[in-house]
């Protein structure tokens, strides 16, 4: 099981996408779990969802021939890395897809694949609990969502 099997697996009435769209959303999901917090994205939290992220993905799309280019330009924009080796190697995996397919779902379908990830994240976030709050408490590793 990949990672972002894991963290569709939180979300089971979301059934993972196929295809190009399935790609786009991996890559999604990696992009934003891999995220520096602690950077300049951190102070930006309020926005993230509603302007930075599909911002910065949608240019992307634009600006990238390639999905090495696309995941190289976000991920050094957004201060993103995978942090484990299960997740590099996903993202390595998925950038050998086509990339025409996948760019175009991704520059077509931003606001609906970010409306996903932003789902699966909501989600994963519930299932993980941080034991120095007590149980049942929501562990803050995504951003901020009100």
């Amino acid at each position: 099981m990949t990672p972002t099997d894991q963290w569709l697996g939180a979300l089971p009435e979301l059934p993972a996408l196929a295809g190009a769209a399935g790609v786009a959303e991996r890559l999604l999901l990696l992009l934003h779990y891999g995220i520096d917090w602690d950077s300049w994205v951190g102070g930006h939290r309020a926005s993230y969802w509603s302007s930075l992220l599909p911002d910065r993905v949608y240019k992307a799309t634009y600006r990238s021939p390639t999905l090495g280019a696309w995941w190289s330009q976000l991920s050094t924009d957004l201060v993103s890395a995978p942090r484990s080796q299960p997740e590099r190697s996903e993202a390595a995996q998925l950038l050998l897809a086509d990339p025409g397919p996948v760019l175009k779902v991704l520059r077509a379908e931003t606001a609906a694949l970010l409306l996903r990830t932003r789902l699966v994240a909501d989600a994963v976030r519930g299932t993980r609990s941080v034991p120095s709050l007590g149980a049942g408490a929501a562990a803050s590793d995504a951003p901020f969502t009100a």
